[in-house]
């Protein structure tokens, strides 16, 4: 059997293998992936995908969780801040395999229910950084340019983080996009 046929038949067994509810979940991601972040060539969008998806799946009756947490890539000891989806304990991912700079980050895989749908460069997924990512970052803030990076991306995980408690809180990020792609423009294009 040939790779895209073994392929083929992975897919269909995990497919069978989902609950009526983990369908939901995995066909919603599915049609963000494929109806926006994929036509869009969309980049740094885990915390407005990830709040969108948690909150769309909301609107069909399915619970999940907003997670904001650190991804790392293998390479070195930074952790990245990044916002997946938790579905009975299971990620989302449907912004990963799009990095918003792919000349210093791999494209990872693009997880569903934590099957890799798309393999690509895998990823390992923390709630707190390691000694060994503070450290790092306690050096990096002694540099101008490094500090100034180093100290928004924190800011921004505080704050992210805060909104991932609230679906009000999310709800008005998604609202207020400045490129117009609220929630409800998101509903449209992954229901057209």
């Amino acid at each position: 059997m040939g790779q895209a046929k073994r392929r083929g038949a992975e897919l269909k067994t995990w497919l069978a293998s989902l609950s009526p509810e983990e369908k939901v979940v995995a066909d919603a991601a599915q049609r963000v992936v494929t109806r926006y972040v994929d036509p869009a060539e969309a980049t740094g969008m885990c915390y407005r995908l990830s709040f969108f998806l948690h909150l769309y799946l909301l609107s069909k009756g399915v619970r999940t969780a907003p997670v904001v947490g650190y991804v790392n890539d293998g390479t070195d000891d930074i952790f990245m801040s990044h916002a997946w989806v938790a579905h009975e304990g299971k990620k989302t991912d449907v912004t990963l395999h799009r990095p918003e700079r792919p000349h210093l980050n791999p494209a990872g895989d693009l997880l569903i229910l934590d099957f890799p749908f798309r393999r690509a460069h895998k990823y390992s997924y923390h709630l707190r950084k390691s000694q060994a990512a503070i450290d790092l970052e306690t050096e990096l803030l002694k540099d101008p340019r490094g500090g100034m990076i180093v100290r928004h991306k924190a800011e921004e995980h505080v704050l992210m983080s805060r909104r991932a408690q609230s679906a009000e809180e999310m709800r008005v990020y998604l609202d207020s996009a400045p490129d117009g792609t609220t929630y409800n423009r998101f509903v449209s294009i992954i229901e057209e």
